[in-house]
């Protein structure tokens, strides 16, 4: 009978070990597709992209320059000014003679007339320019021009909006190639729209075959445990702590190892009002962070700052090396007779193991994913009184945080099985 209950709780673990296998890498594959994801959605690449409002700005330019229109008003006022500009002149020319004196000082200069012939045309043109009455003439001249401008108008409009296009696209002329073509190239996609599809589909069927393999593992380990507790007496106390060992184990490696809390802040769309013309920004990533302890213990450590890597240090002692010497320690507690009275391992077994900062680390997490969780939501809401924001908090609590927790109670529960057990022997 124990041979059987062995072997089915053994297959049980090897059935949950090879699952969480493809669940790790599948964690990888997912996130990195959430931090792809993450970075084409960028708010620098839309409402903090300077080349994205100058195309905008430029198309509502456009526009408006095609309903640009001269006014009947408009063109009154034009004429106005026109009728003063040319009153002006026939003041300052024609009649101080300033005109006639140009023409005479001119010809006199260059010696092309003689005096007498110059005095004798100088008479001759101002009786001239007094019958010609150039006054009167003006508001006639002043409407032919008006009627000029009129049929002008479109190459008016066009010459608006070619100084528009050259002032808008002097600077980025050079610089509109899209920034993200790494990624489009990396999933064989043609641009953005596609590749963000893409992307969304993508992460969606990797996210349901992750949550499937998460429930087959937890069944298989719960199952494992169920049989743990029922069989007990059956089974020898060693192979029992044995089995639970393992369990413990591959609760650790999964909490490790996957991310723990995924940090999500978005606009989900923005909507801004600009010459009474809406410009549309979708989906945009303000902050996204996914992290395991394992990672969060790397980027600290590679960090240049002495106090990180002093954090980093600390995590990795007592949040991965301890938990694990832990388990180790137990499973040589149990065989070899003569480290049972060591005081170093009792200390790490049974004391030290409340310090090793697993289940505080757990706290920790769960604390700083409502600190977070509050201070993004709290962000968003102040940000979307001021403008017309519709913004979205992602932040979610990952599988890791439910195997590492799973892993603190274990290891709390083995520890003091282990404990008690060799109490009562001792006694």
């Amino acid at each position: 009978m124990r041979i059987i209950l062995s072997v089915i709780i053994s297959l049980a673990l090897g059935f949950s070990a090879f699952h969480a296998y493809k669940l790790y890498h599948l964690s990888k594959s997912e996130n990195e597709l959430k931090y792809d994801y993450a970075e084409i959605n960028k708010i620098k690449y839309g409402l903090f992209n300077i080349d994205v409002w100058k195309q905008s700005i430029y198309s509502i330019m456009e526009e408006k320059i095609g309903d640009f229109e001269i006014t009947g008003e408009s063109y009154d006022v034009i004429r106005d000014q026109i009728e003063k500009y040319l009153e002006q002149l026939y003041e300052e020319y024609f009649m101080s003679g300033k005109l006639i004196e140009s023409l005479m000082g001119e010809n006199a200069k260059e010696n092309n007339v003689g005096k007498i012939l110059l005095n004798l045309f100088k008479g001759g043109i101002e009786k001239q320019i007094e019958e010609i009455d150039f006054k009167s003439k003006i508001p006639d001249i002043s409407n032919q021009l008006i009627l000029e401008l009129k049929k002008r108008s479109p190459e008016i409009k066009k010459a608006i909006s070619k100084e528009i296009s050259d002032m808008l696209l002097a600077e980025t002329g050079k610089t509109l190639v899209d920034r993200r073509q790494y990624y489009f190239k990396k999933y064989e996609q043609e641009d953005f729209v596609s590749t963000n599809l893409y992307l969304e589909e993508k992460i969606e069927s990797v996210n349901i075959e992750s949550k499937k393999l998460i429930r087959i593992i937890i069944i298989s380990l719960l199952l494992a445990l169920l049989l743990l507790l029922f069989v007990s007496k059956i089974l020898a106390f060693k192979t029992s702590m044995i089995f639970l060992s393992l369990v413990s184990i591959l609760f650790l490696a999964l909490g490790l190892a996957l991310p723990m809390i995924d940090l999500d802040a978005r606009l989900s769309s923005v909507d801004i009002q600009l010459l009474d013309k809406n410009i549309h920004f979708d989906e945009q990533v303000m902050y996204f962070q996914s992290k395991s302890i394992i990672d969060v213990t790397r980027t600290l450590l590679e960090n240049h700052a002495l106090d990180m890597k002093i954090v980093g240090l600390l995590i990795l002692l007592f949040s991965i090396i301890l938990p694990a010497a832990k388990m180790i320690l137990s499973l040589f507690y149990l065989f070899v007779k003569r480290i049972r009275d060591k005081v170093v391992i009792n200390t790490i077994i049974f004391y030290m193991g409340k310090w090793s900062m697993a289940d505080v680390f757990v706290v920790a997490i769960f604390m700083s994913y409502i600190g977070m969780y509050g201070l993004i939501n709290s962000q968003i809401v102040d940000t979307g009184t001021m403008a017309n924001l519709d913004t979205l908090n992602y932040s979610k609590l990952s599988p890791g945080i439910i195997f590492f927790t799973s892993y603190c109670i274990l290891s709390i529960i083995m520890s003091s099985l282990i404990q008690r057990h060799y109490k009562r022997q001792k006694v």
